[in-house]
């Protein structure tokens, strides 16, 4: 599997040279550069409720690349905003029992897991009252959710059993499709999902507006792309965010070895043909 993020980065000369004043095309989750389409801001209005209202279980699936990481930092980065809430974040959750699952979060909540499963579990929840008698509202995000195994999700199903009125946690789950294969060996869990949104890719249009959006922050107020140059990048990554910026990225790459200022349709082929080549590589098709 090809680490992205370790790839050869343009120097700041070479980016001055494109009138940029940093990279636009990072692939790590950077707030910044967050463009949030209509339907990544209809979700995250949808969870900041599902949290409020203390609702207690959301779902928010899709591919990879997709967006989920970012937009599961950037619902973290609005708890942590919000005095009255208890957030805590866990990326790669790939637990593979019961206890290990509860043992985890219950040391990103800052408790002692030394003891028995039911003994944390009992210790868990009057933590959680605790909380709600101070009207604190605590929240889970787990990003990579689908790489928990169909047995570790007992503890959220646990969890979700603690209610005074309103559940006492709210818990978001962000994952590729595959958590679908653990949701469905435990129909009761399931059942008490409140939200789940299933993320899709970009348009044509919210692609272009992407793209422009992070050249923006770094710097560059015109186009790079030529219209012929952002169809073939459309065409070939299909909206998805995460190839979309690597692509560029090699783009990027391309024009300012050759000394150029904009990219056309000779340049983002052949920054498709080198992804490509990774892929396949990698065994990563």
């Amino acid at each position: 599997m090809i680490d992205y993020n370790k790839l050869p980065r343009l120097t700041m000369r070479e980016l001055g040279l494109l009138d940029l004043n940093e990279h636009p095309f990072h692939v790590s989750a950077d707030p910044r550069f967050l463009y949030l389409t209509e339907q990544h801001k209809a979700a995250l209005s949808r969870l900041e409720n599902m949290i409020e209202w203390r609702e207690g279980l959301s779902v928010l699936e899709g591919p990879i690349g997709a967006g989920k990481t970012t937009l599961a930092r950037r619902l973290y980065e609005l708890c942590m905003q919000n005095d009255s809430l208890e957030p805590v974040y866990i990326h790669t959750a790939s637990y593979p029992t019961p206890a290990a699952a509860l043992r985890d979060i219950v040391n990103h909540f800052r408790l002692d897991s030394s003891r028995a499963y039911l003994d944390k579990l009992r210790d868990f929840e009057k933590y959680l009252i605790s909380l709600r008698k101070q009207d604190r509202n605590p929240v889970l995000i787990i990003d990579d959710a689908q790489l928990m195994s169909a047995n570790s999700l007992q503890p959220i199903q646990d969890f979700l059993n603690f209610d005074v009125t309103s559940k006492l946690i709210q818990i978001i789950l962000f994952g590729q499709q595959e958590i679908h294969r653990n949701f469905s060996r435990n129909p009761a869990l399931l059942d008490r999902v409140v939200f789940w949104h299933r993320l899709g890719p970009l348009t044509y249009a919210e692609t272009v507006r992407m793209i422009q959006f992070r050249l923006t922050v770094a710097g560059r107020f015109k186009p790079l792309f030529s219209d012929r140059a952002i169809e073939l990048l459309y065409e070939a990554t299909k909206g998805v965010p995460r190839p979309l910026m690597i692509i560029c990225n090699e783009t990027l790459h391309i024009i300012a070895e050759a000394g150029r200022f904009e990219a056309d349709e000779a340049e983002v082929r052949q920054a498709i043909d080198i992804y490509n080549q990774r892929l396949r590589s990698n065994g990563d098709e």
